[in-house]
């Protein structure tokens, strides 16, 4: 496995907010969680050689966000690809899972990450996710929501967050 080093990401998504949060890891296949602070990213980096390089765009890392409110919601969460996600709350029928939802993702457009989060150590990830517009987050939540198993989770996300479409819409 590639070791994973501490790189600077001025240009991270955070940054922009906070200055501190310019550093992102690397390894040989690619560099993720850009909007870390520099401890952070050293811890991150500590563990993340431990994590198979197939696992590692699924993870997300904890980060604090001292003066953000999130209304009793949490924790914030840094994806692979520096959005920031906000778990929501548990998932009603999947247990030791919750509801997550991010900030827009900057690469193709307008699309925000949702979907279902999971602790796993000094990490979560992903169970399932997608990438859905603005107008179709409330209509992915709601669908999320009505999973009743982890075979849901997965034909959730197969169908890119959505519910199915009715016959004739």
């Amino acid at each position: 496995m590639s070791e994973p080093v501490v790189v600077p990401a001025p240009a991270a998504p955070l940054a922009g907010g906070d200055p501190t949060r310019c550093c992102a890891v690397s390894d040989a296949a690619a560099t993720r969680f850009p909007g870390l602070t520099r401890p952070e990213a050293d811890a991150v980096a500590a563990w993340l050689g431990d994590v198979p390089m197939d696992a590692r765009d699924r993870l997300l890392v904890p980060v604090e966000l001292g003066v953000v409110l999130s209304g009793g919601a949490g924790p914030y969460l840094l994806d692979a690809r520096g959005a920031l996600v906000l778990v929501l709350a548990p998932h009603p029928a999947v247990d030791g899972t919750s509801v997550a939802m991010g900030a827009p993702v900057r690469e193709g457009g307008p699309l925000h990450v949702v979907g279902v989060v999971s602790p796993s150590g000094s990490a979560w990830h992903w169970v399932a996710r997608a990438d859905v517009r603005e107008g179709d987050r409330v209509a992915a939540l709601d669908a999320l929501d009505a999973c009743a198993d982890a075979h849901a989770l997965d034909a959730w996300q197969a169908a890119g967050g959505l519910p199915p479409r009715t016959l004739g819409t």
